[in-house]
């Protein structure tokens, strides 16, 4: 039995509601801690509802979710918990997985799809991820924000822009914007939080 034990904000099935996966049924593994501090963060990611091994997480999944076999790792930032060596152990037990995080700190090399939601320190994200091509660059964006040339970033198969939403609203002005970035560089698309529209977890 693995040592590590992993300390969970929250975990629940429900259908994926943002980017190239949006609408796949996904196991999601909310870990806790983060290493920013967003002011728009949706997510009350210090508190700890279990902490377990990853050998007691597997059983407790096979047990609430017997038939999917879809992970999501996300946060906070999942990479501050999770090891190459967790990620083996849930590949080995048949699970594809994927991750969401700001990347800051380089991820797992065994995962199945990495989305990168890069906040601060474009530079230093693409360093982490030079060599490595992800599943898709996700950017959180509000009207006004910054938003990097893509070059500065790292390969990836899709390169999505997220209005920021206000809680579950709509926030029109976020949307006209990410519209004006894509008109801009096409190689942008619009990702909206559709589990917010739809009214699921």
């Amino acid at each position: 039995m693995m040592e590590h034990r992993l300390r969970i904000v929250e975990l629940f099935q429900s259908l994926q509601g943002e980017g190239a996966n949006s609408g796949r049924l996904m196991i999601f593994i909310r870990l806790t801690g983060c290493n920013l501090r967003c002011d728009f963060c949706d997510t009350a990611f210090d508190r700890v509802e279990m902490e377990c091994t990853p050998e007691e997480l597997l059983e407790e999944i096979k047990k609430r979710y017997p038939t999917c076999k879809n992970l999501l790792w996300t946060g906070g930032e999942p990479t501050l918990q999770l090891t190459e060596e967790v990620v083996e152990f849930f590949k080995s037990a048949g699970y594809w997985q994927a991750l969401e995080s700001n990347g800051l700190v380089p991820a797992p090399m065994s995962l199945d799809y990495i989305t990168l939601s890069p906040k601060v320190k474009w530079d230093k994200v693409t360093e982490n991820y030079r060599d490595r091509a992800v599943g898709e660059l996700r950017f959180p964006i509000a009207e006004g924000n910054p938003l990097p040339e893509i070059e500065r970033l790292p390969k990836a198969m899709h390169y999505y822009l997220s209005p920021i939403f206000d809680g579950d609203r709509v926030v029109a002005e976020n949307i006209g914007y990410c519209q004006q970035l894509i008109e801009e560089d096409p190689r942008w698309s619009l990702s909206l939080q559709m589990h917010k529209l739809i009214g699921i977890r």
